[in-house]
C-alpha cells in the first residue's frame, strides 16, 4: 500500500548514488567480536536480507550469484532518532525500515548493451 505521503510529493530523478564503501581508516576502526584478517568492505548495518517472501513482492528470481549487481532505490520511514554529545564530538544515530522498494537487475542491463 502506497503512503499518501509519496503521492504528494513532487517527482524528482534520483540523487547521485554515493559509495558507502569504507575507506582503509574506517575499516582498522569497525569493531569485530573476534580478530578477522579480512575486514568488510561497507559497515555491517548496511546490509539488508530479502527472504523468498520479498523476492516475490518484488518480482526478482533467485537466481542471481554473489557479485551480481541490483539497481535498488527505495523510500525508508525514521524509525528512532539518537543524538549525543561526548568528549569525542557530536554523534547521531537514524535508523530507518525500507518500506517501498523498486529493483533493476544490472546484470541483465549490461547483457543488453
Amino acid at each position: 500500500m502506497a503512503s499518501p505521503l509519496y503521492d504528494s510529493r513532487p517527482r524528482r530523478s534520483w540523487s547521485k548514488l554515493v559509495s558507502m564503501e569504507q575507506s582503509e581508516d574506517e575499516k582498522m576502526g569497525t569493531a569485530m567480536p573476534m580478530p578477522m584478517p579480512d575486514k568488510p568492505e561497507y559497515p555491517y548495518g548496511l546490509r539488508i536480507c530479502l527472504t523468498n517472501v520479498e523476492l516475490k513482492k518484488l518480482k526478482l528470481n533467485d537466481d542471481c550469484e554473489v557479485g551480481d549487481m541490483l539497481d535498488l532505490r527505495c523510500f525508508a520511514r525514521v524509525t528512532s532518532v539518537s543524538k549525543n554529545v561526548g568528549e569525542e564530538g557530536s554523534y547521531s544515530r537514524i535508523e530507518l525500515v525500507l518500506t517501498d522498494i523498486a529493483t533493476e537487475n544490472e546484470m541483465l542491463e549490461k547483457m543488453d548493451e
